[in-house]
């Protein structure tokens, strides 16, 4: 499932709702039919993988910060370095100065990553996590548009069996979900695929057309500004 948009349409807000971060004041939410407000919170978040747009950085071991998504199974460099590789950070976290074992940060010391490496760590976490809802709120911000598509492209493989909520500011990346939810001022006001909406030329299909437009603009100003050979 995708959700999408405008910035202040609530689309975080939501995210932490279902994943049990915040509680609602009014309505209910439920799980399989179960209202999460009757339910143990620690419990509920061990089903739950997310990654917030201020996800954190730990000033730990690489193979720590992978594993610190499931806890329980941290020494596991196995299961870390696989889940590394799926979120495409085993290439640059073996090449560390000692590898998995080396210290993440800008501290005396430790080896500092991109941002966009700290990112592809982060999803490595929610990777190693295993839980049956994965909650991805702008989780490739950093990356470029190819890297991030190249990586969505997999998450039906990745995550298989799962339920994954995608947040995304760029529409070409969600438009293959199974389901894309339209939020405006805290309420959903279109859903569908990406076909059904564009058909119905709402405020999907708007924003939509404005990203297009802007990207291939873009493209050629690119070109015009190309030096003649």
């Amino acid at each position: 499932m995708a959700l999408v948009g405008e910035n202040g349409s609530g689309k975080t807000t939501l995210a932490k709702l279902l994943a049990g971060l915040y509680r609602p004041t009014t309505g209910t939410i439920t799980w399989d039919g179960v209202d999460i407000n009757g339910v143990n919170a620690a419990e509920l978040r061990t089903a739950i993988a997310a990654i917030f747009q201020d996800f954190l950085h730990f000033h730990l071991r690489a193979r720590d910060n992978v594993g610190l998504g499931r806890v329980d199974f941290i020494d596991d460099l196995d299961d870390i370095q696989k889940a590394a590789r799926h979120a495409d950070a085993d290439a640059f976290l073996s090449t560390l100065p000692n590898g998995y074992e080396t210290v993440l940060g800008e501290f005396e010391g430790g080896s500092d990553l991109s941002i966009g490496q700290w990112q592809r760590v982060a999803l490595a976490r929610a990777f190693f996590r295993q839980a049956p809802f994965v909650i991805l709120d702008e989780p490739t911000a950093a990356l470029d548009p190819r890297a991030e598509h190249e990586l969505f492209e997999r998450i039906r493989a990745l995550l298989g069996g799962r339920t994954v909520l995608l947040i995304s500011h760029r529409f070409s990346s969600v438009r293959n979900a199974d389901r894309i939810y339209v939020l405006q001022s805290g309420r959903v006001t279109e859903a569908g695929t990406h076909e059904e909406l564009m058909e119905r030329q709402g405020h999907y299909a708007e924003l939509f057309q404005l990203q297009a437009v802007a990207y291939l603009a873009g493209r050629h100003d690119a070109r015009d500004q190309m030096p003649a050979h």
